[in-house]
């Protein structure tokens, strides 16, 4: 049975790569906020309460980034309770009514600074099956946002506090209400960003992410994959194409991502989410050579790292081939090789290494010897089969 992605699950993996770093910060923005007009115990009151529920929230229904937010958490709890040790009674007036927002702007500060090893630290206690990119890249930019802030407010209430005027309460309160204001704007804002930013990666192409074993164990957005830190395993589908002795074969556009101007099999291309193998060889063939219903035979599965990431490849051979129209849009060139004219190149540099594996594995069936082949449409093998285990 060939199980698909629901759309349900599609959401989660989306929310999962591009999680509101709102959510993360909340506690801190709400106590922010309440501190400013009801104090400090009132703002533990509710926030401590609103921040163990969502811990409790994100690791129930999104237990793969749980360690992430549970950091977020310790910040908000330590910067609580340093901005309320009582060795901060002595400060002076002004400093202590912004102790809270002096400590948040230093933890900020810290945050920045020191964004990459954080980062590495953060790394080493998240799932390596969800990717993180999106993820740290958002919360880098609210955290900026955040520290601008509170660098104007403290600025502007110590500079009114340091020169008094007979305005000097009324100002104090309009700026007050300025920068609660904006605080509420950016929750509402960046609320705003992130849906509609799921809303573009919904209709963008994902690709699966598979474990050595090819089982999914989660997905990707395929341009954030190829600038993502880490390499994913992402299935693949090559069909080599054969008639006469010869094979076809492609030669890939300069501006290729990976192989750029070399030869490889005729047909490749990433699985989709939500698209199982046999449909992902039919889109291809189709909108590569206007195939339809093409015929053939499942030869063999491997691994390979690229520049990139891995591929999980599904290989494929096909001999019962009728007229190839390529599409220029998809195919830069192609051209039937002889097994001679291969084997003089192989050393030469104008091959892809999936090509080489594939090549080698071919020679060994020896159809390239009968030219003969019992392609069969059906597949015995998927990476979706425990899709739903996962």
């Amino acid at each position: 049975m060939m199980c698909l992605l629901s759309m349900k699950e599609q959401r989660k993996q989306i929310k999962e790569s591009f999680f509101n770093p709102v959510f993360h910060l909340f506690p801190l923005l709400l106590f922010l906020i309440i501190d400013d007009f009801s104090g400090m115990n009132l703002a533990w009151k509710i926030t401590f309460p609103v921040a163990l529920m969502m811990v409790l929230y994100v690791y129930y229904f999104y237990n793969r980034i749980f360690n992430w937010h549970i950091i977020f958490t310790f910040v908000f709890l330590s910067i609580g309770l340093i901005a309320g040790s009582e060795m901060l009674f002595a400060m002076p007036p002004v400093v202590k009514h912004l102790i809270f927002e002096i400590v948040v702007f230093f933890y900020l500060l810290i945050f920045l600074l020191f964004r990459r090893q954080i980062q590495r630290l953060i790394s080493g206690y998240i799932s390596k099956l969800i990717p993180m990119t999106n993820n740290f890249e958002e919360m880098y930019r609210f955290v900026w946002m955040l520290f601008l802030v509170m660098l104007v407010f403290i600025s502007i209430h110590l500079g009114l506090n340091f020169i008094p005027t007979e305005n000097t309460e009324a100002y104090l309160r309009m700026l007050q209400y300025a920068y609660v204001s904006v605080l509420i704007f950016l929750i509402i804002y960046e609320n705003l960003r992130v849906r509609i930013v799921r809303a573009k990666l919904l209709k963008e192409e994902w690709w699966p992410i598979v474990s050595e074993q090819g089982k999914i164990v989660g997905s990707i957005e395929h341009l954030t994959c190829l600038s993502d830190e880490n390499k994913y395993i992402h299935p693949v589908i090559r069909v080599m194409l054969i008639d006469k002795g010869m094979v076809l074969l492609q030669k890939r556009t300069n501006d290729d991502i990976i192989h750029s101007g070399m030869w490889d099999t005729a047909i490749s291309n990433h699985v989709r989410v939500g698209e199982n193998i046999e449909q992902c060889v039919d889109r291809t063939a189709k909108e590569r050579y206007s195939l339809e219903a093409l015929k053939y035979m499942h030869l063999s599965n491997y691994t390979l790292e690229v520049s990139n990431e891995f591929h999980y490849a599904f290989l494929f051979v096909s001999c019962q081939l009728i007229k190839l129209l390529p599409n220029l849009q998809f195919v830069n060139r192609t051209k039937w090789w002889t097994q001679q004219q291969i084997e003089d190149n192989l050393s030469s540099g104008i091959f892809t290494e999936n090509f080489l594996i594939e090549y080698d594995l071919l020679k060994r069936t020896g159809l390239l010897e009968t030219g003969k082949c019992e392609c069969i449409c059906r597949l015995k093998e998927t990476i979706y089969k425990q899709a739903r285990n996962n």
